[in-house]
């Protein structure tokens, strides 16, 4: 980008080590930091090409580049980055509200204005933060205080957990004991077969539109354990989850009308014949 076009835009133009910095002086219209209520008096944009980059201060990391081709004058890159900034504020008052619904506490690190909330069930932690836009992606798991290894990097949409139970048995799923094989719950814990359900209902009993449906399945595929998890996200629409010894094999949508099965969909997810796939029973022997 042409120092002269970016100068007479109104910004100030370094050169470091690193490449071109652009600082835009906010004296005139500065930010407002809403944790610490302390001003914003200038941003750093590192320039790459025809984009300005956030990178100082820490409030503003991470918000949109802003493109310098259709700009005229400083005014045109206050707004768009006022713009960025009152967004990414608003995602965070609204996941903030999501996770106080859920029972989750959400903390917002003052400097970073980063979102994020600890996810604990029994001696599994999972550390979830929100970007900008207010997605959500594990940063952290540790089982008994120890980190798990290839835990970080999972994202999820949180909108889709309407009770913290969904959410702690969908992370429980995908985060389990990292075991030879699934850990069966005890028979009479509280845990509810369908076959039982189907018996004591009958099979013409209707789930209602907007009731929460979980299911959990343990499987083992030629000696190796699985679990497969699905909830109701609304409708017949449902959330699916398959995890393995080492995390996450597949995580999407999946209509109910179009479902397979879970031996099927193991299996052509896996690319194993079905019969190479085995459903465990809670009080079934591990072989």
């Amino acid at each position: 980008m042409d120092t002269a076009r970016l100068e007479g835009l109104g910004l100030q133009v370094r050169e470091d080590a690193a490449g071109t910095e652009a600082v835009l002086d906010l004296e005139s219209s500065p930010l407002v930091n809403p944790v610490t209520r302390a001003f914003i008096p200038e941003v750093i944009f590192q320039v790459m090409g025809d984009r300005l980059i956030p990178i100082s201060p820490a409030a503003v990391v991470g918000l949109a580049p802003i493109l310098v081709g259709a700009l005229s004058d400083v005014a045109d890159i206050e707004a768009l980055l006022a713009d960025a900034f009152n967004e990414h504020i608003f995602h965070v008052q609204r996941r903030s509200a999501e996770l106080q619904v859920l029972g989750l506490t959400p903390k917002v690190d003052p400097d970073t204005l980063e979102l994020s909330t600890v996810v604990q069930d029994g001696d599994l932690a999972v550390t979830l933060v929100a970007d900008r836009l207010g997605n959500f992606r594990v940063a952290r798991v540790s089982r008994g205080g120890e980190d798990m290894p290839n835990g970080n990097g999972h994202t999820l949409e949180l909108s889709e957990f309407r009770e913290r139970a969904a959410l702690t048995g969908y992370l429980a799923a995908l985060f389990g004991e990292p075991a030879a094989r699934p850990q069966p719950a005890p028979v009479g814990a509280g845990l509810v077969r369908f076959g039982d359900i189907v018996e004591k209902f009958g099979a013409e009993a209707l789930v209602p539109p907007r009731s929460g449906l979980e299911l959990l399945a343990q499987l083992q595929v030629q000696g190796r354990p699985y679990r497969f998890a699905a909830a109701r996200v609304a409708g017949r629409t449902f959330r699916g989850l398959l995890a393995g010894a080492k995390g996450k094999v597949w995580a999407g949508r999946f209509e109910l009308d179009e479902f397979p099965g879970i031996v099927r969909m193991v299996a052509e997810l896996l690319k194993v014949p079905p019969e190479a796939v085995r459903l465990v029973g809670p009080d079934a022997p591990q072989e």
